[in-house]
């Protein structure tokens, strides 16, 4: 943050040149990780009913609260 702006409270990976570095690190990370987790959980499965998932939108990172499963 420079003195002469005020602070700027969004989350993201930016674009262009300004593109977060972490960003690229993520998805290969998602990108082995789960195939390997299916790998190794053939039957996960969500463990309860789908429309019972409370989803967090109180935070700048919107998703599930919680995700149960079952294999």
């Amino acid at each position: 943050m420079s003195p002469e702006r005020p602070a700027n409270h969004h989350v993201a990976f930016g674009f262009g040149v300004h593109q977060c570095l972490g960003q690229q690190l993520a998805r290969l990370e998602l990108q082995i990780a789960y195939p390997a987790l299916l790998r190794r959980f053939p039957r996960m499965q969500l463990a309860t009913d789908i429309a019972r998932l409370r989803l967090r939108d109180e935070m700048p990172v919107y998703g599930v609260d919680t995700l149960p499963v079952t294999w």
